[in-house]
């Protein structure tokens, strides 16, 4: 496959990484010329690009590995330019005007969003019970530098929906959101951050409401190179982009 990334930091390393000789060539776009030179020199079937030279590039899909900012400055020029789209920073839904608009324009464009389950589980099973959730909870510890947050005893710095999180904790806590997309209801997930000085994992405990049943996942993640993210987040893009080259696929 043929894969433009928009960010070229640890999560696009990690995700060319893991697939391999499944990418036969991939395009990066980042203004930090020091990080394209380190993956230059490991990866040879990469080239810097830009934004501006996407519509003339044969590319199978666009990989946000960014910012939420970049998803909100490039979705709507990636869908304009028929190309698939797969976000992995995706805070930016929290955001009710695009989310409203990016949705509007999905119903008039051939192409897809896709969004990988990132840091956290659960997402099938709420994919699967849909209407019938009545409450999810996440409950999110981390360490507390990668919080921002200096203290020696455990303490919670946050509760409250996921679109306040998101605004307070933007590299911190997109997977409030990707639940509450799945959900389709942004009210029904209540978030609880805890900075804890005696973890060295993203710990993420996802419970899940339900008139199908009750349900509870404990996710202990490792973090990546960038604290701020687990490692399980790029895992999941090219978990993603490998099930969709697949005819057999699970868990859709």
């Amino acid at each position: 496959m043929k894969l433009f990334f928009i960010g070229g930091g640890n999560s696009t390393e990690i995700i060319l990484e893991k697939l391999g000789s499944l990418v036969s060539k991939a395009y990066i776009f980042d203004t930090n010329n020091e990080r394209m030179l380190e993956l230059s020199n490991k990866f040879n079937n990469i080239e810097s690009s830009d934004i501006n030279k996407l519509k003339n590039l044969d590319v199978n899909y666009v990989v946000e590995c960014a910012s939420v900012e970049a998803v909100k400055s490039y979705a709507f020029d990636v869908l304009n330019l028929k190309k698939d789209f797969i976000i992995l920073s995706t805070g930016a839904f929290a955001d009710d005007e695009f989310r409203n608009k990016i949705m509007e324009k999905l119903e008039n464009s051939e192409n897809n969003i896709y969004i990988p389950s990132g840091a956290v589980g659960a997402v099938d099973i709420i994919n699967a019970t849909g209407e019938m959730i009545n409450k999810i909870t996440l409950t999110t510890r981390k360490p507390p530098k990668s919080l921002g947050v200096e203290t020696d005893t455990e303490q919670i710095i946050f509760e409250g929906t996921s679109k306040e999180a998101i605004k307070k904790f933007p590299k911190n806590i997109n997977v409030a959101v990707t639940l509450s997309v799945a959900s389709g209801d942004f009210d029904k997930v209540f978030v609880r951050i805890i900075a804890d000085p005696k973890v060295n994992r993203n710990i993420h405990t996802v419970e899940i409401d339900s008139e199908a049943g009750n349900y509870k996942l404990i996710l202990e993640n490792y973090p990546s190179k960038n604290p701020k993210t687990s490692y399980l987040a790029p895992l999941s893009v090219a978990g993603l982009l490998k099930k969709l080259t697949k005819k057999l696929k699970v868990g859709v």
